[in-house]
């Protein structure tokens, strides 16, 4: 009986521990949002309720809001990289939240990103999702080739048809990536290196911005092996990227 407690309060700690911090970044939000109007007084409280945010991510149930504030935050520390990944987090869970994707939007233009509409979709529905509703469209279209006029069997048999392909598309984008996880460029312009340490030079080419998305394809020690959407391949330090583990 005794061990059944200690285990009981050994997992219960963690989750209120967590409330505690989560708690405390909102109040520091909100003391932050109170005092906005001088900048060097707000910004401490956001950049301390960003951390608490970060320290009770994957302790406490994940609802929208709660995703919404942490990127609130983020952005308000002038953290515009991790408030895009806690978007997108969000949004991986939550994908038609529509504040979620005003935020990530919003957050995309901020950073000047160059994001494709397939990309952007791809990116927050998933390749699971898009091929799940890629199959109702296609029983749909097999529905009306067996059992509809012959009109709506021509209309059946194209849905069928674009159901197929737009599937191999996404099959074929899902398999380009050959990842182990995703992330994109923290806060700070990032340039590629040829190898995987300070000594190597850089790639030739301008710096990836903060928020660009990368594929981690390589680990060694500190160092990831990474490539962009636009075909480039250089090493990056740990530090200098955020690692989306929920990929």
């Amino acid at each position: 009986m005794n061990l059944e407690i200690l285990v009981y309060v050994a997992l219960a700690f963690p989750c209120q521990h967590a409330q505690e911090d989560f708690d405390q970044a909102r109040d520091f939000y909100n003391r932050g949002l109170a005092s906005k109007q001088d900048a060097t007084q707000a910004g401490p409280f956001f950049k301390q309720s960003s951390a608490g945010f970060r320290r009770c991510a994957g302790h406490l149930p994940n609802t929208p809001t709660f995703f919404r504030e942490w990127a609130a935050a983020e952005l308000l520390a002038k953290n515009p990289a991790h408030a895009l990944m806690v978007s997108r987090q969000g949004l991986r869970l939550y994908p038609c939240d529509v504040q979620l994707l005003k935020i990530s939007h919003w957050l995309e233009q901020e950073l000047a990103l160059d994001q494709g509409i397939a990309s952007v979709s791809f990116r927050t529905l998933g390749s699971r999702n898009i091929v799940f509703l890629l199959g109702i469209l296609n029983l749909i279209g097999w529905v009306a080739v067996f059992l509809a006029g012959a009109r709506m069997r021509k209309l059946g048999f194209f849905l069928v048809c674009s159901c197929g392909l737009c599937a191999g598309a996404v099959l074929q984008m899902e398999d380009k990536r050959g990842i182990f996880f995703s992330g994109i460029v923290a806060e700070n312009p990032l340039f590629l290196k040829a190898g995987g340490s300070l000594s190597y030079p850089n790639h030739s080419g301008p710096a990836l911005k903060p928020g660009t998305a990368i594929s981690i394809l390589n680990q060694i020690d500190d160092w990831f092996l990474v490539s962009t959407a636009t075909g480039r391949f250089g090493w990056v330090m740990a530090d200098d990227i955020l690692i989306d583990l929920g990929n």
